[in-house]
């Protein structure tokens, strides 16, 4: 067994030591080939986690697109309007007499608690119900009570300043449409039919409009609540109904 280990050696060394350039050439070609594997390996690894990387890449910025786009939808909220079930809370809590949420549940205990104090404190007599006539007041203070939050306003913004000119225009029955700040046609028409041909406010004539509109609607919510309390017999300003079986005709100023 060793001398044929010995001869294998031996069988080796002839076959190398012939030739130093033999040799040399065969160590550079197993070296060689050690490093060329060793540095293929390098680049395949390279190449695969370069595409690897390029690819998570290009999924984590898919990902992040998609997660800024959806992030950056805009939502407008819902309008909405106050039903004459609402004006009557609105007005009722004015009053002092309601002290719950605006949500138009007239039949509710809180609601019918507040109509009965105030026909109690106006001498309507001891009932949780309304007749024809406290209702259409009522739903018209709604109105007023609305418009004159309008013209205390203290926002400086465009919208705000508009809904304040509308709500004066309202008042002085040359403005019909909606309360939204919006100076559009419909509001410059108002504006001409109030001066008489301009469709324009300087500061001055604009203040004179609002203040002016101030003292009519004072006036309006004061006759309105001596008609609830029985001092007046005059129906409350904006019902065309004798009969009191209709809402105002008062437009609701969203």
């Amino acid at each position: 067994m060793l001398k044929r280990k010995g001869s294998v050696v031996l069988l080796s060394s002839a076959l190398l030591g012939g030739s130093g350039v033999a040799y040399a050439d065969f160590v550079d070609g197993v070296v060689g080939g050690v490093v060329g594997g060793v540095v293929g390996s390098v680049i395949t690894n390279e190449v695969y986690h370069n595409g690897r990387r390029h690819r998570v890449h290009r999924v984590r910025r898919r990902h992040t697109v998609r997660r800024r786009h959806t992030t950056h939808k805009t939502y407008k909220a819902p309008v909405y309007a106050l039903t004459p079930e609402k004006k009557i809370q609105k007005a009722l809590s004015a009053l002092g007499f309601y002290h719950g949420a605006i949500d138009g549940q007239i039949n509710a205990y809180e609601t019918r608690s507040a109509i009965k104090a105030m026909n109690n404190a106006y001498e309507r007599g001891n009932t949780a119900t309304l007749d024809p006539h406290a209702k259409d007041t009522l739903i018209y203070l709604g109105d007023l009570f609305t418009l004159d939050r309008y013209l205390v306003s203290r926002g400086t913004d465009r919208r705000s300043k508009g809904k304040k000119l509308q709500a004066a225009l309202k008042i002085h029955g040359t403005y019909h449409g909606k309360i939204d700040g919006a100076v559009g046609p419909g509001t410059r028409a108002a504006i001409a039919a109030y001066t008489g041909g301009s469709s324009s406010l300087d500061f001055e004539s604009e203040y004179r409009l609002i203040e002016s509109a101030k003292k009519k609607n004072d006036r309006n919510i004061e006759d309105a609540i001596a008609s609830l309390k029985g001092h007046s017999t005059s129906r409350p300003m904006g019902n065309s109904n004798p009969q009191g079986n209709q809402p105002v005709v008062l437009q609701p100023a969203n």
